[in-house]
């Protein structure tokens, strides 16, 4: 099911007065619906930084999958948010002001004995859940490709991986802390699975635009407005309505 939120905005410096449509991938507690209206992380750091650039835009709430492939057909104007990724070139222009800085880490049972000392090739033998479509950056989607895990179930969203892994149908789970995190809170699991540490990587995430149409202005205002919530701190606070004093971002 598809969920939008159109924010009409005033401002003489429309670049696209139709305005912008944008998707987001379904994953709490960066992007998901709630009464029927999409909320999140990014959806409200999106939404505070086109209302500085005056911007009409609306965001619409999907399976990542489908996000991918919107923005690739040229049916939506942009998405968020998205890692660099050489594939992604072909069809993306990236903003160069991050929206989040993605923490990557393992997941495994609560009781597991498994350990992680940042060698990936070590779990190897344990059978793995990943999310389709969703690229985990080049250090483990290289391992993915070249058959580091002999065992890869693929499940559709965070809420099916985190069920999985604290039923024990899967061994470990790779996906974004705050992701993960907050799906076993909101599920109940959170005491049926743990962290591995060290986390796997720190990777930036974008808002990125097709590349059927120019939007050099609309990327140049839009770095603009986040790094001004970034100077004031309005940036910091979104974060901390969502995850509370000091989140990582």
């Amino acid at each position: 099911m598809l969920f939008a939120l159109a924010i009409a905005l005033t401002g003489c410096g429309n670049a696209y007065p139709a305005g912008l449509v944008l998707v987001a991938a379904d994953s709490s507690p960066t992007a998901y619906v709630k009464d029927g209206t999409p909320s999140g992380i990014l959806v409200d750091v999106v939404t505070e930084a086109f209302r500085r650039t005056g911007e009409r835009f609306e965001v619409q709430v999907m399976p990542w999958a489908r996000c991918l492939a919107e923005v690739r057909s040229g049916r939506v104007d942009g998405i968020f948010s998205v890692f660099k990724l050489p594939e992604r070139n072909e069809f993306l222009t990236y903003t160069n002001v991050p929206v989040i800085t993605q923490v990557l880490a393992f997941f495994v049972p609560a009781d597991s004995d498994v350990k992680f000392d940042g060698d990936i090739g070590k779990l190897g033998g344990l059978g793995i859940g990943t999310i389709r479509g969703t690229s985990y950056g080049l250090k483990v989607d290289s391992a993915l490709k070249t058959g580091v895990w002999s065992t890869v179930v693929e499940t559709n969203n965070v809420d099916n991986l985190v069920g999985m892994l604290s039923l024990k149908r899967i061994d470990l789970a790779i996906g974004y802390r705050h992701v993960v995190l907050d799906a076993a809170r909101n599920k109940g699991y959170l005491d049926k699975i743990r962290e591995l540490s060290p986390g796997i990587d720190e990777i930036p995430s974008y808002l990125a635009f097709n590349k059927q149409h120019d939007y050099s202005k609309v990327i140049a205002n839009f770095d603009r407005a986040l790094t001004s919530m970034k100077d004031d701190h309005s940036f910091e606070a979104i974060y901390e309505k969502y995850l509370g004093p000091k989140a990582g971002h």
